[in-house]
């Protein structure tokens, strides 16, 4: 569950992983990597290739399972680097810097510090359908990180490894972080008069054996072949092309996302379920959701690769 403050502004391929706060699986991240890396310039794509060839765990996480072709190898591990900030969730080198009296474990080489940054994945916009009092959520967030790292992505100076300034450390979590406010629940909770801690975007409403945040973590899918990844990325492209206002700013794909939670996920009213008792959605509610998620990875990959371009230019 997510731990709310203050808000600093009043704005508004292929493995499943799923755990509260993730935004996207990861075959919905390396979907949105995969549609971003297709775009990139070749002289941007070679920039980013190196920077990813410095991470320390490219050879660890990064090329498991990758193809042993040159070209294919440095998309596969731009696309695995996508899936990197939910990955560390898990991993005993890393710590939750978010719990009373955490302790940082040992510094290892290449890493500015071994937190897991749990609360970068997302903006809680508060929503209040009932008048409900809202709840606010303090910085580090995905907004305010999204800021600090998109100007610091280009950076050509050689940054310190131990910098946090290092776009080699910060490129993986530039790709996650723009997927992740492209699920709408990324950007929003619910705050209700029966709920008034809120729903920790959609965490804590219960339908059936999950919850309604992982429902739409996992509506691009849980196939991990890359025939659904082709398959799926041909399809969202073709059906959701790019626009000249695909770009757009952080606050603006949040905005997006926050009116998507209120138009198109919260349209069962203010229900809540739990896990005893949980709520019954609509009739083609998760058909619905399926379509609006390929809507949002088609753009969050077409915004990444936006992204890159400019900065890497």
């Amino acid at each position: 569950m997510r731990t709310l403050g203050l808000l600093a502004s009043s704005l508004s391929l292929l493995l499943s992983f799923t755990a509260p706060a993730l935004a996207w699986n990861a075959t919905g991240h390396r979907l949105i990597a995969a549609i971003a890396y297709d775009r990139l310039t070749p002289k941007v794509r070679a920039r980013v290739d190196a920077l990813i060839r410095r991470h320390p765990d490219y050879e660890k996480l990064f090329l498991r399972d990758a193809p042993a072709g040159p070209i294919a190898r440095a998309r596969a591990a731009f696309i695995a680097a996508s899936v990197w900030p939910d990955q560390i969730k898990g991993d005993p080198r890393f710590y939750d810097e978010t719990r009373p009296n955490a302790s940082p474990p040992q510094l290892l080489p290449g890493f500015p510090d071994m937190a897991r940054h749990t609360t970068w994945h997302y903006y809680d916009t508060p929503y209040t359908p009932d008048g409900a009092e809202p709840g606010h959520q303090t910085p580090p967030h995905a907004l305010s990180e999204l800021n600090r790292i998109i100007p610091l992505i280009g950076t050509k100076a050689d940054v310190p490894s131990t910098s946090a300034s290092n776009p080699v450390y910060l490129l993986p979590w530039l790709e996650h972080i723009e997927g992740d406010v492209h699920q709408p629940l990324h950007c929003v909770t619910r705050f209700l008069k029966s709920q008034p801690k809120g729903d920790a975007g959609g965490n804590n409403v219960y339908i059936g054996a999950r919850n309604l945040h992982s429902l739409w973590d996992s509506a691009a899918g849980r196939d991990d072949s890359e025939a659904y990844a082709a398959k799926y990325a041909a399809d969202a492209v073709e059906a959701y092309p790019a626009k000249r206002h695909i770009g757009k700013k952080p606050a603006q794909w949040i905005a997006e996302g926050f009116q998507l939670a209120v138009s198109d996920v919260y349209t069962f009213g203010n229900e809540t379920g739990t896990r005893d008792h949980p709520l019954a959605l609509p009739p083609g509610y998760e058909a619905h959701a399926a379509k609006v998620a390929q809507q949002r990875i088609a753009i969050a990959g077409y915004r990444l690769a936006a992204v890159l371009n400019e900065k890497l230019k």
